[in-house]
């Protein structure tokens, strides 16, 4: 099994400080240093001493690994050194496994640097992009040429996220302003906050609506201010996974899931059954033509709109509920198309 991605930069970061000349014989603490300020820079991560002594231990015996480093202590120095003089594990290169798994988590990481959020990280995750590159020496990186992730810039309303997450952390309450995109006018909520959720680009915030006693959900880029008061709060009854559990996006109603059964053409079916809508989701049958998938949810806005996407290559077999609200929507669509009816309504 590949080692982790963390502990191959500790173990190039150890291969440093035994190969250099400058600072001979680094003892645990000075690894343990080295290795924190790699990874993680000023941030409040740490590596502990037990951490370097397992990170030796598999350096020198790990067979997987393939390094059997000449790992030595003097005593007399009070520090680790290589018994042979020209050793190092730059010379056993990673596999194939090990470099395209570290290098892709290291670019994934990179892509969320400026999101607020991960603002207070953007040192660490800077020295975990620059110390992947130590164990890519020997490799060409022409597979970044090949890759193009989609920017994570432009969440709305993410300057909120770092606040609403202390206050989650600390169970603090919090009073937003918000305002719907319905009405300009902004309204005044205490809230309990339990849960941040993304989805589709957009960040949410899941909690108590003190007044109402219930729970809601809430888009930050509708928050216009938020207040962290110091009062306290307990979380009851609320599992987030039992919340979402037949939501598809972000909403959550109290009521009872549906049996939603689709039938979708091939080939475009081959793409809904290998990305569900939902993780209920499962084939119940079809033909040469067609899918028949079906899953348990409750009927929402994202629910509608998902199936909408697949338009006209889906069919809704059940609910009619569901059925009727998608033949609405494609009805007022289709009027739309003259300006004159989608001014006048």
């Amino acid at each position: 099994m590949p080692a982790n991605k963390y502990a191959l930069i500790r173990y190039r970061v150890i291969d440093n400080c035994l190969t250099n000349k400058y600072r001979p014989f680094p003892s645990k603490e000075d690894l343990r240093a080295a290795c924190e300020d790699a990874l993680y820079g000023s941030s409040n991560a740490r590596v502990s001493i037990s951490t370097i002594e397992k990170d030796l231990f598999a350096m020198r015996n790990d067979t997987v690994l393939g390094y059997e480093a000449p790992i030595a202590y003097d005593k007399g120095e009070k520090g680790y050194y290589y018994e042979e003089a020209e050793y190092t594990i730059k010379k056993i290169p990673l596999g194939e496994e090990d470099m395209d798994a570290l290098q892709f988590a290291a670019m994934t990481l990179y892509q969320f640097k400026d999101i607020p959020i991960f603002k207070a990280y953007e040192q660490a995750i800077e020295k975990v992009r620059e110390n992947v590159a130590l164990s890519d020496s020997d490799r060409d990186g022409s597979f970044r040429n090949h890759m193009l992730f989609e920017q994570a810039e432009g969440y709305s309303g993410n300057s909120h996220l770092v606040p609403l997450l202390k206050c989650i952390q600390e169970k603090k309450l919090v009073e937003l302003e918000y305002g719907s995109f319905q009405s300009p006018k902004a309204k005044k909520y205490l809230l309990a906050p339990y849960l941040l959720k993304e989805h589709n680009k957009g960040w949410y915030v899941v909690g108590l609506d003190v007044e109402a006693d219930k729970v809601k959900t809430f888009g930050l880029e509708r928050i216009k201010e938020i207040t962290p008061r110091e009062e306290l709060f307990q979380v009851e009854n609320f599992d987030a996974e039992t919340y979402f559990e037949h939501s598809v996006g972000i909403t959550h109603f109290d009521t009872e899931p549906r049996k939603v059964r689709l039938s979708i053409q091939k080939p475009q079916s081959s793409y809904m059954l290998a990305n569900p809508i939902h993780h209920s989701q499962k084939r119940v049958g079809g033909n040469t033509h067609s899918d028949v998938v079906e899953m348990n949810v409750i009927i929402s806005h994202e629910l509608v709109n998902t199936i909408l996407s697949w338009s006209p290559h889906v069919r809704v077999l059940a609910p009619d509920e569901l059925k009727n609200v998608l033949v609405e929507r494609l009805q007022k669509a289709l009027q739309h198309q003259d300006s004159e009816t989608f001014l006048a309504t």
